[in-house]
């Protein structure tokens, strides 16, 4: 199918210009997995099946941003397995696609950030990722919404890696060369040496088209989710953090670990053991269930080493507790996740679940599922194109993806917000009600409480630890020392060429 025009652009800012196949994970800890003490929220949502992908896919990154002229409102955008984009735009409830990638790869990350060098608006970036199946890549590119083309950036500092999760937030305090919004690379597979899987995280300023290394993740993550979100305050942070979840590594086939990374510290806490342990994981952000309130972070579907998973898990940085919240229709894992408004026939938020892998081989799918909040109605006109707020370097919530949340501009997927801010309990700062949104009221229901973990699986180290002081220093990359084996989890060799067709979409003349 002949794609967009304008894919062979190259609008470079100023700037530093295969593997073996899927084999099902052992499981390392054998026992039964205990009861978790994790409560479903009173009121939750439902899931709706929409208009499955152009193309069958998975180990792919998503994303949401505002929509490409020709289409409207916010899209949500499946990033990669080859050189595919396509978007999906809830306002019109069909499929697009969009120029493809310059360099074709699966296994990469995605998120959503404001365009460097001057391109105005927002870019969806595309971070490392795998090629010819053993090949991993240092490569960075960032398609612009306003051009309708692809940036070629510089390239990740620390070098090639697959299967790392990226999210978007300021950027760190006192970091040379980083200002105002950054997208974060976290942790990932090099596939080579004695500690393949990564604790490594690197952040990018559109503002100075930099990269820094930042502190490192306290565990080695492949596979894992990543989105940013409001900071919890009962761990006194404030502001927006940078949330990695679940993933899997030479010691584990599947963490149930989760922690958080302040910029104003520059360092990593842990959080609650989510109720799920998971790899191949997404993650986004988008407002609680009604019961809860600010912006939780959604875990989505992926695997626990033996089985593929449907669970939907939340966390919510004012309680510092997960929920299990009603799970897939179907279950996968090598998923992608994003956030952004329901399809035209539901006025609410909406946490998205693109392609993946449901059975027990390498066969991908093109479903596509989203899960409507409840509790998170719209006014309508919600969908029009966001707008910057006048304070600087204002950060509201992110709209999702893995995670969209850029600096001196508001979500994706609703309006300006007011430049005032509510304090939460223990110093977190919450940012006002949305005005195209009904503030979600306290819930009743039992939370699990903060800090608790689940009691270890027998022959399994304890995966968490109480709160600490983060480090301020960043730490070597480092992975259990446990014998390697051929296959490393969470990687897989590209996929092959869907016969799926797409709605061809051409921009309008400017």
């Amino acid at each position: 199918m002949r794609r967009m025009l304008h894919s062979d652009q190259d609008e470079s800012p100023p700037g530093r210009t295969g593997y073996r196949g899927w084999r099902r994970l052992a499981v390392l800890a054998v026992a039964p997995l205990l009861a978790l003490p994790s409560t479903a929220a009173s009121a939750q949502g439902v899931w709706l099946t929409l208009p499955q992908m152009p193309t069958a896919r998975a180990y792919l990154a998503g994303a949401a941003a505002k929509c490409p002229e020709g289409l409207h409102g916010t899209c949500v955008y499946a990033v990669g397995a080859d050189a595919k984009l396509e978007a999906y735009s809830p306002a019109v409830g069909t499929w697009a696609t969009l120029p493809p990638l310059k360099t074709p790869r699966s296994n990469l990350a995605s998120t959503t950030a404001p365009c460097p060098g001057g391109v105005r608006g927002d870019c969806v970036y595309a971070i490392g990722g795998l090629v010819g199946g053993t090949t991993t890549l240092a490569t960075v590119e960032a398609y612009s919404t306003e051009t309708n083309a692809w940036l070629t950036l510089p390239s990740l500092p620390g070098g090639p890696r697959a299967s790392l999760g990226a999210a978007t937030a300021p950027c760190p305090t006192g970091v040379g060369g980083l200002r105002g919004t950054c997208v974060y690379a976290l942790g990932g597979t090099t596939l080579t040496g004695g500690d393949p899987i990564l604790t490594r995280v690197e952040a990018y300023s559109p503002a100075t088209n930099t990269w820094a290394t930042v502190s490192s993740l306290q565990t080695a993550r492949s596979g894992l989710g990543a989105t940013g979100a409001p900071c919890p305050g009962d761990l006194g942070l404030r502001g927006t953090c940078v949330y990695a979840v679940g993933g899997g590594n030479t010691g584990d086939a599947a963490l149930i670990t989760a922690e958080v990374y302040s910029p104003e510290l520059d360092g990593w806490q842990p959080l609650p053991d989510m109720p799920t342990e998971r790899g191949l994981t997404a993650a986004a952000t988008a407002p609680c269930p009604d019961g809860m309130t600010d912006g939780c972070v959604y875990a989505v579907g992926g695997t626990n080493g033996a089985d593929n998973l449907a669970a939907l898990d939340a966390y919510s940085p004012v309680t510092n507790a997960w929920v299990t919240l009603p799970p897939m229709p179907t279950a996968r894992r090598a998923l992608a996740a994003a956030a952004a408004p329901c399809p035209k026939t539901r006025r609410s938020d909406c946490v998205y679940a693109l392609g993946g892998i449901p059975g027990a081989d390498e066969t991908p799918t093109a479903r596509a599922e989203a899960f409507a909040i409840e509790g998170s109605e719209q006014r309508p006109g919600n969908d029009q194109p966001p707008q910057r707020p006048t304070q600087p370097g204002a950060v509201t919530p992110p709209g999702g993806g893995q995670q969209q949340n850029p600096a001196g501009q508001t979500r994706p997927d609703q309006q300006q917000r007011p430049p005032a801010a509510a304090q939460q309990p223990g110093g977190a700062q919450r940012p006002p009600a949305r005005p195209d949104q009904q503030q979600a009221q306290p819930g009743t229901g039992q939370q699990q409480k903060p800090g608790q973990r689940p009691p270890a699986k027998p022959g399994q180290r304890p995966s968490g630890k109480p709160a600490q002081k983060p480090s301020t220093k960043p730490a070597p990359d480092t992975s259990p020392q446990e014998n390697l084996e051929d296959e490393l989890p969470f990687v897989r060799p590209p996929l092959e060429e869907s016969d799926g067709s797409s709605q061809e979409f051409e921009p309008s003349a400017r």
